[in-house]
């Protein structure tokens, strides 16, 4: 177990998001990193590094908080939280005092990292896998939280595949996740703006057969400049599962499952367009790496925390009508979440 001075070092540790030019042998500027890695990481660490370095991104404490503090304004309660693409586990570190109870379950790709991350919380239970090899059983757990993957490749998972389903990388963290969530339970992510913005319906469609939208926040393109040292469009979604699926035909037409132009001519998200409120900057078209593109550009009149903050409480006055906490699950199903 690590020393308290130890955690302190290892909690700065932020993952590899953002530092795909040193797994590159054809950038030269990066020819010294790159060497360095080859030398240092074993033939698995280093695969498993490179891969996380192409989807993944540190998370800004102030976007975790305000996570949380949203949550806790449902009144969410969880007593098992699962963060199914944790890194070094910054969620699990910035848990608020209302859930230090909570038991703690993370997956981790990363070999490094996901040691680190074991250092770090001793007490959770963290497999160091991809999460399509994780076992947890179905309906165990109350919260899922996290900044997912993304990218354009599929996941093979042998559970979807049998259904016919092999979704994008960042849509099957919101499918295995919501398979492993209780009735009534939460999803919070970070996302890519692809999640509600690409063209086809189909795994919005999915999600909404299975979980009602609490709401979602559109994040500015800097939001993770720093972090991931390049401009992305995110979302942050709150998902609840339903008791049981909505066949297809029964799905009333939500806002967040289809596309519009907004006043000034830009596809997007019906959800967006209905409530503006939600997003923290402005939707513009810029010219991106394939052309003229969408993004969120951010209101410098504003800070960003303070808009934020705004539009995360925003979430919170639909919900007043609803009820948050499902019915309650006794203790003896919740002692063995892991098969």
């Amino acid at each position: 177990m690590a020393t308290v001075s130890e955690q302190k070092i290892l909690a700065q540790y932020t993952g590899w998001g953002g530092l795909s030019e040193a797994f590159d042998l054809h950038k030269k500027e990066w020819h010294t990193e790159f060497s360095a890695l080859k030398k240092e990481l074993t033939e698995k660490e280093y695969e498993a590094a490179r891969s996380s370095a192409l989807s993944a991104f540190f998370t800004p404490p102030e976007v975790i908080n305000e996570m949380y503090g949203t949550l806790q304004a449902l009144g969410v309660a969880p007593r098992s939280i699962l963060e199914p693409s944790m890194g070094s586990g910054r969620f699990f570190g910035l848990l608020p005092d209302s859930f230090l109870e909570s038991k703690l379950y993370g997956v981790e790709l990363d070999e490094l990292t996901g040691r680190m991350a074991k250092k770090l919380y001793p007490d959770a239970y963290i497999q160091i896998k991809g999460y399509e090899k994780a076992s947890f059983r179905d309906d165990s757990f109350d919260l899922a939280i996290g900044n997912i993957p993304f990218g354009e490749y599929k996941v093979y998972d042998e559970q979807f595949h049998r259904q016919g389903q092999d979704f994008l990388i960042h849509d099957y963290f919101f499918a295995k996740s919501l398979a492993k969530v209780r009735p009534g339970g939460i999803l919070a992510f970070v996302t890519s703006k692809g999640t509600l913005d690409k063209k086809s319906e189909e795994a919005r469609r999915y999600l909404a057969e299975r979980a009602n939208l609490i709401g979602a926040v559109r994040l500015p393109n800097t939001a993770f400049q720093k972090a991931a040292g390049t401009k992305v469009s995110t979302d942050i979604l709150f998902l609840q599962k339903k008791d049981r699926p909505t066949t297809a035909e029964l799905i009333p037409e939500e806002d967040w499952i289809s596309l519009d132009r907004n006043p000034d001519g830009i596809w997007m998200n019906r959800y967006f367009i209905n409530h503006p409120e939600m997003i923290v900057g402005k939707m513009e078209m810029i010219t991106g790496r394939f052309g003229q593109e969408s993004a969120c550009l951010p209101d410098l009149g504003k800070s960003f925390s303070e808009q934020l903050h705004q539009a995360m409480r925003n979430i919170c006055k639909p919900m007043e009508r609803e009820e948050i906490d499902a019915e309650e699950i006794s203790d003896k199903t919740r002692e063995i979440v892991v098969d």
